[in-house]
């Protein structure tokens, strides 16, 4: 998970990833996919800042004026404050603001992000690497991911892949952005991000894996082994629809935290 997203725990150790791969993939795939609009929007409601430390501010616009306004928010107090986008607009601006008490902002939200090549490409890179975080502490199995000859499509995807191709992925809300847990200390906390692998046998010798990864309360669910999602539509149904990340359990009661932060 891209540090711009909160995640300071969970890095793959440098024999797991080399140098050109990481800092292609960073710059291609997890740039876009910050840079949209839901990702810059999520950040900046959840105050998730930056390498850099800044929280990506987002464009509104000021009713009274009627111009374009850039909003901040601190990272240090989650303060907020704005000013003209455009150097030309901002003696207006601060005219209207000063001429009256009271006025309106209008800004972005976004709620999903879509379904789209961005979307896809980003979350298979998450996937692959989240597969390959689950077999760290597993002798061999580096080059036994490596020379899987079945994530070969899904690579070749996130490396390259066309943007009219979309490889499929499930996304829904699980939870609110701002969902408060509570671990087993009591403890109040928000959960950024969380993971696991799904296996939907298919048979006795053979099944599907899938990447459920959930990040602000969205769940993604993509096929490692193939852009289709019939498997997880079956599991779906044979487990009501539940979450894989919270079986049989509610939400408020779980105590699995891969990624979070304190209140």
């Amino acid at each position: 998970m891209p540090e711009s997203f909160g995640n300071i725990e969970h890095v793959l150790p440098k024999t797991w990833v080399c140098d050109p791969c990481n800092n292609y993939l960073a710059r291609e795939v997890e740039k876009p996919f910050l840079d949209s609009a839901y990702g810059k929007i999520s950040r900046f409601e959840m105050a998730v800042p930056n390498k850099r430390g800044r929280i990506p501010p987002i464009t509104g616009i000021h009713a009274q004026s009627g111009k374009m306004v850039e909003v901040y928010l601190s990272p240090e107090d989650r303060s907020l404050c704005m000013g003209a986008a455009k150097a030309h607009d901002e003696s207006k601006f601060i005219n209207s603001l000063n001429s009256s008490s009271h006025g309106t902002l209008y800004l972005p939200m976004v709620e999903i992000p879509p379904s789209d090549f961005t979307t896809a490409r980003f979350i298979g890179k998450v996937g692959l690497e989240v597969l390959t975080e689950s077999c760290i502490k597993v002798p061999g199995w580096n080059d036994e991911i490596v020379d899987k000859l079945e994530l070969d499509e899904l690579r070749r995807y996130v490396r390259i892949g066309g943007a009219k191709d979309v490889w499929p992925v499930h996304i829904r809300r699980i939870y609110p952005a701002e969902h408060v847990f509570t671990d087993a200390s009591n403890v109040p906390h928000q959960v950024l991000h969380e993971w696991k692998i799904l296996h939907v046998p298919k048979s006795e010798l053979c099944g599907e894996y899938y990447a459920v990864i959930a990040i602000f309360g969205i769940e993604y669910t993509m096929n490692l082994g193939g852009p289709e999602l019939g498997g997880f539509y079956f599991w779906l149904k044979n487990h009501n629809n539940e979450s894989p990340l919270y079986p049989n359990e509610a939400l408020q009661d779980s105590v699995r935290r891969p990624s979070a932060r304190p209140l």
